[in-house]
């Protein structure tokens, strides 16, 4: 049974678990970890059950769970140990959980901005940074007691909400807590932020980088280590060049947090230094999880083949070693000698002895249900063992079924020698035909060709493509950017208007805003093709650069540089009106 109560303003509810949710088949899908108790009792984020797992580490084993929300994205604890943060990604707020003897108890919540999937906690615990990912927003939010004598109450306050000019993921904390580092979720960009101020101080990005996905600073403090994946955009998928590694590369670089942090957007892109994380022959596709120990050693999940590499300090050998289905989340110990691997597909954790650089023992989180076939298409699109040697996954170029927005030239078009942007995949199964040219009547075929064209992988089976198909069809458009007020839904209304007035509905026609076939859009490429197949507009406000090889940096040059479509010249009013109504799509 669950009562509820209303505590200075926030919903404050208090769960009574059942005994049965350890035995309780599901997937649990656990994406973020925090160690406490000198190390005794690991906590473990479920993203598909919206559940906590604890774990005691002493014994390996799973003594506890329980639900707190919808869909648990992230977790971090406070430093004085007391209390859980965790972010619920379907509810759209961040979670205060109090620890006691008794169990988990939820202790308030506070709702941000759309698509929260990372939290931060500052050094004292007195406030925390929530990244939104739709929300495209970073939220500060200030905790303190709900009043003196109230144990177990915890006011949530938001101090300020803050626009990104991307849709971020990772959080990292340098220069002593005083700056927040925020890479982005699809692309290689960085914000840095001052933690007191909140003020927006630099911009950077990461030379050829996209896919960040693990960020740890350097026990001295000088150097910020990004696992991250690097797409060569002009280099054909032949299957040598995926062999080789010409086209994708895995590594983690390290880069100087002075570099970072210097005020200003730079000079040019991030440099340091990067080591590969795979060779011909012994890929390593899709870093993900990053941490370092005490002494400098760097810890790896590889998240695409199901390993974790582990480098010491001053040395460039890797040693890896087999994990769980895709491995993401990396916690260490205090003394930096056992990494707790969280395995996303494996409803487990590996632990990992660092100093015998070997796996010690694998915990299940509970027993799981069988799986759907969208389910384990799911776990296809993430495998890069589908590709060419394990180089690189049907995530890595559209991640998270979304995109990098970079161009690629894999043969999407039936032609080499002109790169084409990368789409993205949400809501991507009623748009077809598919391919830059449309030349794929069904998705089947789109993806068959994926796997044995850009990818290289062996012949895919029809199980593995229908599966793959399954997940593509669970994948919604992103939601639209902001709320409506009304003076946005008047321009909207204005914008629709314009749509329709210049044509632009004869190419992408409602509900999908696409339509068959392949249309000359006036643009051409480097082959000289200018007839393309119209991509849906559905989500196009949350895509970076335009047009099949990204000339349009902006939705505005699609109309005043380049006069897409246009037979009439538009008003500065019809054209932002236009804007308005394509971001609300």
């Amino acid at each position: 049974m669950t009562g509820r109560g209303e505590i200075e303003g926030h919903i404050i509810a208090r769960t009574e678990k059942p005994r049965s949710l350890l035995s309780l088949a599901r997937l649990r899908r656990p994406v973020a970890l925090a160690l406490a108790d000198d190390d005794a009792r690991l906590y473990v984020a479920n993203r598909a059950s919206g559940s906590i797992s604890v774990i005691d580490t002493t014994a390996g084993c799973t003594v506890d769970e329980t639900d707190v929300g919808r869909a648990v994205a992230d977790l971090a604890i406070t430093p004085d140990g007391r209390y859980l943060l965790a972010i619920d990604e379907a509810a759209d707020e961040l979670i205060a959980i109090e620890r006691r003897p008794d169990g988990l108890r939820v202790a308030a919540r506070r709702t941000v901005a759309k698509t929260p999937v990372s939290v931060c906690v500052s050094s004292d615990g007195t406030r925390c940074f929530v990244a939104s990912l739709w929300g495209q927003s970073l939220t500060a939010i200030d905790a303190s007691p709900a009043n003196t004598s109230d144990t177990g109450r915890l006011r949530l306050r938001s101090a300020k909400t803050i626009h990104l000019p991307f849709a971020p993921r990772l959080q990292c904390l340098v220069d002593d807590g005083a700056r927040l580092v925020v890479a982005d979720a699809f692309a290689g960009r960085l914000a840095v932020f001052d933690t007191r101020s909140l003020a927006l101080v630099a911009m950077r990005e990461l030379a050829a980088g996209h896919n960040i996905r693990g960020l740890a600073v350097t026990p001295d403090g000088k150097q910020l280590l990004i696992a991250h994946q690097v797409l060569n955009s002009h280099t054909e998928t032949s299957q040598g060049n995926v062999w080789w590694g010409a086209v994708m590369t895995n590594v983690v670089r390290a880069v100087s947090i002075e570099d970072v942090i210097a005020p200003g957007s730079g000079e040019g892109p991030l440099l340091g230094t990067t080591q590969n994380l795979g060779n011909p022959g012994d890929a390593a596709g899709d870093p993900a999880g990053l941490a370092v120990t005490p002494e400098g050693d760097a810890v790896v999940a590889l998240a695409g083949v199901h390993e974790v590499a582990i480098r010491r300090a001053g040395q460039n050998a890797l040693l890896r070693i087999a994990a769980g289905r895709r491995p993401n989340a990396i916690a260490l110990d205090a003394a930096g000698r056992r990494a707790f691997v969280a395995n996303t597909f494996g409803d487990s954790i590996s632990v990992v002895d660092l100093e015998e650089r070997r796996l010690e023992r694998t915990i299940s989180l509970g027993p799981r249900p069988k799986l759907s076939p969208a389910e384990r298409g799911e776990m296809l699109f993430h495998d890069a063992r589908l590709s060419l040697d394990g180089w690189f996954s049907c995530h890595s170029c559209h991640t998270d079924g979304h995109t990098t927005g970079l161009l690629s030239d894999n043969l999407g078009d039936g032609s080499t020698g002109a790169a084409k942007r990368i789409p993205s995949l949400l809501g991507t199964a009623d748009t077809g035909p598919w391919a830059w040219d449309g030349h794929f009547a069904r998705l089947e075929d789109q993806v068959r060709s994926s796997i044995q064209t850009t990818m290289r992988g062996r012949k895919a089976t029809d199980e593995q493509v229908a599966a793959i198909v399954a997940y593509l069809g669970t994948l919604a458009p992103p939601p639209v950017a902001e709320p409506l007020d009304s003076a946005r839904r008047d321009r909207t209304t204005v914008g629709l208007r314009v749509f329709e007035r210049e044509g632009c509905s004869q190419c992408h026609t409602a509900p999908a805003f696409t339509s068959a076939g392949v249309h000359d859009v006036g643009l051409t490429d480097e082959r000289g093709a200018s007839r393309f197949n119209p991509p849906s507009l559905r989500g196009v406000g949350r895509r970076g650069a335009l047009f099949h090889d990204n000339r349009a940096a902006t939705l505005e040059q699609v109309f005043t540089r380049f006069r897409h479509g246009l037979t009439d010249d538009l008003s500065p009013v019809e054209i932002e009106s236009l804007q308005e109504f394509l971001r609300s799509l």
